[in-house]
């Protein structure tokens, strides 16, 4: 029974930590449904997580559950920075304080005995979380360039350029970024981690587990995309494996080589020493789950309750455009038809221009939110500054010296134009160049209200060369842009 009821305790808290962290919970979910590639093995690893803690049962009846002070701290602190990065909408970075939540809640509530016990299973939950996807580029990259040493030690002439693979007989592949490999390197890890959990093996041994896995995982990989192109030289680009198995041969390999991996390594279990019977401790337990409680549910609900009580919410937001100094000429209307930024959500747009005293144009956009949440903010993959009209980015960069500095970005239309941009975020009249801090600087002052945010851009013809636009754009910022205001309105 004291197994029994110490487990259901534990699991207990962990559900109410994942029903208060529900925009993570919900958004670790639908990663995992609706990125089933990179995310499709996560529904297990939580069934295994919680098999795991399951698995303790026995520790966890034996361990004194003593409430922690320095866990309930570490988990006020934790909270917070959950709810900064919930208000500042960056989903990445509030999905992965979720298990450390998690653990922080069992510490603070139970002791460190039962967070100990409790550990691994909750840390292998990061195993399915997003963040993984950083790999993918380099080891797309890796791939390639695998594929290319590889291919012709085979017999298979191959041409590379960028991420194609070009073979003869007008025979082509794209190493895209679901061939990266990524996707099996995690599942591979999580193996090789249950693996060394399962054997209790020690610090050494996972450590050992964790690199082979890694290797065979993207060793295995290039063989995967190998044998397509070998397919693909042998049989043309309407080859079975090329045009409908890809992507199960590759799971198939990859489970293959999970298999044989296990086979390679099995032992026996080291023996768990049997915990010793320790004399029940009260109910302090209770008295810890209830501060626990009140600190996961009391810290995002004042992170709710204390900015809608603040007054002066901003209903809506309104331009300010000051008038031409000497020197130029303005505000005129915008004349850029290529230009036609795209922003989801509940947003406003501004658009102007100014005329220099050559003639020449800077046409400047502001994209405004009043209040930002996750499908309605600055910062989004959604978005797209350019627009759809024939502008595509040719380079990004930081225009410095300035203070501060502006987001650089060297543009070019289908008829061969060049143009310059400079873009700034703005929250609440402080101005930032790099996005993420713009995002959290916004969720620090939504803790104690509903700050605006804006992009303000301008944006100049490389006439006649692009250092000519730069010094263009330096001195719009000084004369015209640093006197642009947003105005709230509404309450």
């Amino acid at each position: 029974m004291r197994s029994l009821r110490n487990f259901s305790l534990v699991l207990l808290t962990v559900v109410v930590a994942l029903a208060v962290c529900w925009p993570s919970t919900s958004a670790l979910w639908s990663f995992w449904n609706l990125n089933p590639y990179a995310g499709g093995h996560g529904p297990l690893v939580a069934v295994i997580s919680a098999a795991l803690i399951l698995r303790s049962r026995r520790t966890l009846a034996v361990t004194p559950l003593q409430p922690s002070a320095s866990g309930a701290t570490c988990l006020i602190v934790c909270s917070l920075l959950w709810v900064i990065f919930w208000r500042a909408a960056i989903q990445e970075l509030h999905m992965l304080l979720l298990p450390l939540i998690l653990l922080l809640a069992v510490l603070a509530a139970f002791g460190t005995g039962v967070a100990r016990a409790c550990a691994f299973p909750l840390a292998f939950l990061y195993l399915a979380e997003p963040p993984w996807h950083v790999l993918i580029a380099p080891m797309q990259a890796l791939t390639v360039r695998a594929v290319g040493v590889l291919a012709p030690l085979t017999g298979i002439p191959v041409r590379i350029a960028g991420n194609m693979l070009y073979l003869p007989q007008g025979v082509t592949f794209e190493v895209t970024p679901l061939c990266s490999g990524v996707n099996f390197l995690a599942v591979g890890i999580a193996v090789a981690a249950l693996i060394g959990e399962l054997q209790r093996a020690s610090p050494g041994r996972r450590v050992t587990l964790l690199a082979s896995m890694g290797l065979l995982a993207i060793f295995s990989n290039w063989l995967r995309v190998l044998a397509i192109v070998a397919a693909g030289y042998i049989g043309g680009a309407h080859s079975v494996l090329v045009s409908r198995w890809h992507v199960i041969f590759g799971w198939l390999l990859c489970v293959a080589m999970m298999f044989g991996f296990a086979l390679a390594v099995r032992r026996e279990a080291r023996a768990e020493p049997l915990p010793m019977r320790v004399p029940p401790a009260g109910d302090a337990w209770l008295k810890g789950a209830v501060i626990t409680t009140g600190i996961l549910i009391g810290v995002p609900l004042l992170a709710r309750l204390v900015p809608a009580v603040v007054p002066g919410k901003p209903a809506s937001l309104a331009l300010h455009l000051p008038a031409a100094p000497f020197g130029w000429e303005g505000p005129l209307a915008a004349s850029g038809p290529l230009w036609r930024p795209q922003f989801m959500g509940a947003h406003s747009e501004w658009a102007a221009a100014y005329r220099d005293s050559q003639g020449r144009l800077v046409e400047l956009r502001a994209i405004g939110y009043p209040l930002q949440e996750q499908n309605a903010k600055l910062v989004s993959e959604k978005n797209s500054l350019l627009g759809p009209q024939g502008l595509a980015v040719a380079a990004v960069g930081l225009a410095v010296p300035r203070e501060p500095p502006h987001l650089e970005i060297l543009a070019a239309d289908t008829a061969g134009g060049r143009y310059l941009l400079w873009t700034q975020y703005d929250i609440d009249g402080r101005r930032f160049a790099t996005p993420l801090f713009a995002q959290l600087w916004y969720g620090v002052n939504a803790l104690a209200g509903t700050p605006y945010a804006v992009l303000w851009a301008y944006r100049t013809a490389c006439e006649p060369t692009c250092d000519a636009a730069r010094a263009r754009l330096a001195a719009f910022d000084v004369s015209v842009g640093r006197e642009l205001e947003i105005r709230r309105s509404g309450s």
